[in-house]
């Protein structure tokens, strides 16, 4: 079914298995989750890829009130569309659907630790630019998570480290922001879009943030993927 729906790979693992993985806040920009504070009666989580060829999979519509972050209480929902989660998630709905239609419970979500949690299920490995790096598509990859009560044989954990020997996306960063393997938010386009609020991005970054990243409307951007899109891992002919 999840082929058949267009994603790339799906991949299964157990709430046990990612217990250890790093929960809290990553940054300010969200607190992930262990899959049973989510989801109590979970016993699988399916994780699920798909192929974002474009960088228009990367656009972000902000609501008018969105400062950023950690700027509005725990229960504000002014942060705005994001086309890539969006296409996910209606690709992930007729597998949640079934999952439901055989009396299992199930729910979509993106509060755990989504990389880490893929590369758990199989999917792939975290490289030097940060992002999952999957053999079919690279870093390209949208993805979905559902829990499930449903009972799940685990996939073995992703193992192959696909960046031996190569930097492309740490030297294509535009401001400097990675170095292997990590990233500085301060200093990350993408993060400096996403909160517009923030006063202590250095000027320089804000000037790059003003003439580098696209934007179609007053409201909406393409989120900076430099990285994504430098990296030669599932590029055809690699």
């Amino acid at each position: 079914m999840a082929l058949g729906a267009g994603f790339n790979s799906v991949g299964f693992t157990t709430p046990e298995k990612v217990d250890d993985l790093r929960y809290g806040w990553v940054f300010d920009v969200r607190e992930v989750k262990r899959p049973r504070e989510i989801m109590p009666e979970a016993n699988s989580v399916i994780m699920l890829t798909f192929h974002m060829w474009d960088p228009a999979f990367m656009i972000q519509i902000d609501s008018p009130d969105w400062k950023g972050y950690r700027f509005h209480g725990p229960d504000d929902k002014v942060e705005g569309y994001y086309v890539s989660y969006q296409v996910s998630m209606v690709k992930a709905l007729p597998i949640l659907s079934r999952l439901l239609e055989l009396g299992h419970r199930a729910q979509f979500t993106t509060a755990i630790p989504m990389k880490t949690t893929a590369a758990m299920c199989g999917l792939g490995r975290q490289g030097k630019n940060t992002l999952l790096v999957t053999p079919e598509a690279g870093p390209r990859v949208g993805l979905m998570a559902i829990l499930t009560s449903a009972e799940l044989e685990p996939d073995k954990p992703f193992s192959k480290d696909f960046c031996e020997g190569c930097d492309k996306c740490v030297k294509a960063c535009p401001t400097g922001a990675l170095t292997p393997y990590h990233i500085d938010p301060m200093r990350c386009l993408a993060y400096a879009s996403e909160n517009p609020g923030r006063t202590d991005f250095a000027p320089e970054i804000r000037e790059k943030e003003r003439r580098l990243v696209k934007r179609p409307t007053p409201r909406s951007y393409v989120e900076c993927s430099v990285c994504m899109y430098a990296c030669p891992v599932g590029k055809k002919g690699v």
